[in-house]
């Protein structure tokens, strides 16, 4: 069965080009709507698997307003497409917490990559969820380094990315930079198989905190890590095993 897509774009356009991609990929578009006034009827009638929203919509509501009413009523996964992704933008969405952004102008990959991005994450957040209802919590797993003479709790799920460089490695977790004496071969040992991905000869990233990609860059809690061309195709495949 079909991924099912619906688009909400007022750039006739962008629509085109946006519906000949998702079909080349095997996604249905099941409609395309240029304001937002039709759209909580359209998603109770035909619910679509993720929805692709312009922030800014010519009518009453924006896409903000919008998502903020999809919101209350399903939890649909929504990728905001948009202009201009910077901080100011990210704050009048937080609240929403949308499964993705896309920034005009894209690329094909780009658009693709990040559908399948927020499908991905939209089904690790479902598991979660499930879990956390139907069964006990589970102990996360941890990792211990030492700092300054003592050993520092690391929780493995809250590394955003790691960095080598020479016999150093540094971790990133939540904003806050940890040195090691380690190599990354010897660190990558105590990490859970298949959560974290080599994106580059120096960066290896946690593919459940990764919130934006394209060929040359992903984001990380607006942070940009670099790509790696012959590691590109690699990460995809790893995105789609997460999703499946």
């Amino acid at each position: 069965m079909k991924t099912k897509i619906l688009l909400i774009e007022d750039n006739h356009n962008l629509s085109e080009n946006v519906e000949e991609v998702l079909e080349m990929h095997g996604y249905e578009l099941i409609a395309i709507l240029t304001e937002a006034e039709s759209a909580m009827q359209v998603i109770k009638e035909s619910r679509p698997d993720l929805i692709l929203v312009d922030i800014k919509l010519k009518g009453e509501k924006d896409g903000i307003e919008l998502s903020e009413d999809i919101r209350k009523s399903t939890s649909i996964p929504i990728v905001f497409l948009t202009s201009s992704a910077g901080k100011d933008i990210i704050n009048k969405v937080e609240h929403i917490n949308p499964e993705g952004f896309i920034t005009k102008p894209f690329t094909m990959e780009g658009l693709i990559t990040s559908i399948e991005l927020a499908l991905s994450n939209s089904k690790n957040n479902a598991k979660t969820q499930l879990n956390k209802i139907g069964k006990p919590a589970l102990l996360k797993p941890i990792l211990y380094i030492r700092e300054s003479g003592c050993l520092r709790k690391i929780v493995i799920d809250e590394i955003d990315w790691i960095k080598a460089e020479g016999t150093y490695t540094h971790l990133y977790v939540d904003g806050k930079q940890y040195t090691l004496r380690n190599t990354v071969k010897e660190l990558i040992k105590n990490l859970p198989e298949g959560q974290f991905a080599r994106v580059h000869k120096s960066y290896i990233v946690n593919l459940n905190n990764v919130d934006a990609i394209n060929a040359t860059a992903l984001k990380i809690n607006d942070k940009e890590i670099p790509v790696g061309k012959k590691y590109y195709h690699d990460f995809l495949k790893n995105i789609n095993k997460t999703s499946n």
